[in-house]
């Protein structure tokens, strides 16, 4: 009984390790639940790239729980083990923790966990054959869990501990974007059919913004996507608005350390000949243009100059004649009355 049970556990451990290795999907999305649904927001692909085809991110799931939905797994359970967040999500500052206890519904469960913004993952498996303690403490360091992997028993809090000298966020869920399987829970609480939900995608540091169309992905329940290409990198906001079943949704999400990931620039990633972004080309282009056209105006600017002295030296010279005809016939007139 015992091995049938280890068996099983690290049966799914791996079947979650290679949904989230073998995905090509995003590797950083926010979860936050709004209302009566949970969001988890962020690119399409993560790492995102200037320049390169991407878009917005968007699965949604009902918080609550019909009857004709119930879910048992086998074990009496209604849990969601894939949704980020969809268990626990806390924000820890520099050196604070957060703690959570894995109770009896979580019998017989491995519950996957992940952080932003070091990007790795641990599982927490609880079973009769865990270790018999009252509390354990996972270290959140840069290059990891400490210890990423836990076996304990129903009833045991979790510590999460932050020792890095930035704020992380833990949360529940794999790491990656897996694709639900007909049955999970949050295949089951998935919501579908949703046509007056917009996106307003804002590139924070030029405030530029446009509103977007989602639209839903064919494959997989509750998913939906916007797609466009930043041209621009650093940080993005996505503000969601509409309504939702009749509950109204205005809710925004930024990328951060902490969140989902901003756009990198291109050249940080280019190798062996980093190439000028289109915006850099556009912007050169744009300076040459203008130099141009300043040069163009100050040498309208000097021939016009040049122009209006002609003139004056022109006029000079007939009013310099006139006087000097002027003054011989004076001078005529003069010698004639002598």
């Amino acid at each position: 009984m015992s091995l049938f049970y280890w068996r099983k556990s690290a049966a799914l451990l791996l079947t979650v390790l290679f949904a989230v290795l073998g995905t090509g999907t995003a590797l950083a999305h926010e979860g936050r639940d709004v209302g009566d649904y949970n969001f988890v927001v962020g690119f399409i692909n993560e790492p995102a790239v200037e320049g390169m085809l991407n878009g917005v991110s968007l699965r949604i799931t009902s918080l609550v729980v019909e009857d004709d939905h119930a879910h048992d797994d086998g074990m009496g359970t209604n849990i969601d083990l894939v949704s980020h967040g969809g268990v626990f999500v806390d924000e820890l500052a520099a050196g604070d923790f957060y703690e959570f206890t894995f109770d009896q519904e979580f019998e017989g469960l491995t519950v996957p966990f992940h952080s932003h913004p070091i990007e790795t993952q641990g599982s927490i498996i609880i079973g009769p054959e865990g270790a018999d303690v009252v509390e354990v403490t996972v270290e959140i360091h840069k290059n990891g869990f400490v210890p990423a992997m836990l076996m304990i028993q129903a009833d045991t809090t979790v510590w999460f501990e932050n020792h890095m000298s930035e704020p992380t966020v833990v949360m529940s869920g794999p790491l990656g974007d897996v694709t639900p399987e007909p049955g999970d829970p949050i295949a089951l609480n998935a919501v579908v059919g949703i046509t007056v939900l917009q996106v307003e995608v804002t590139h924070v540091a030029s405030s530029v913004s446009q509103i977007m169309d989602l639209t839903e992905a064919w494959d997989s329940p509750g998913q939906y996507k916007s797609e466009f290409i930043p041209t621009s990198p650093g940080a993005y906001n996505f503000r969601f608005f509409g309504d939702i079943e009749g509950q109204v949704i205005d809710e925004s999400f930024e990328s951060s350390n902490t969140t989902f990931d901003e756009v990198t620039a291109a050249t940080d990633i280019q190798f062996p000949v980093q190439l000028s972004a289109p915006r850099e080309t556009e912007n050169a282009a744009r300076g040459a243009l203008d130099a141009a056209s300043n040069a163009g105006s100050d040498a309208s600017d000097a021939v016009d100059s040049a122009s209006m002295a002609n003139t004056l030296a022109i006029v000079a010279l007939v009013l310099g004649l006139i006087g000097l005809a002027l003054g011989g016939l004076a001078f005529q007139r003069s010698g004639k009355k002598e």
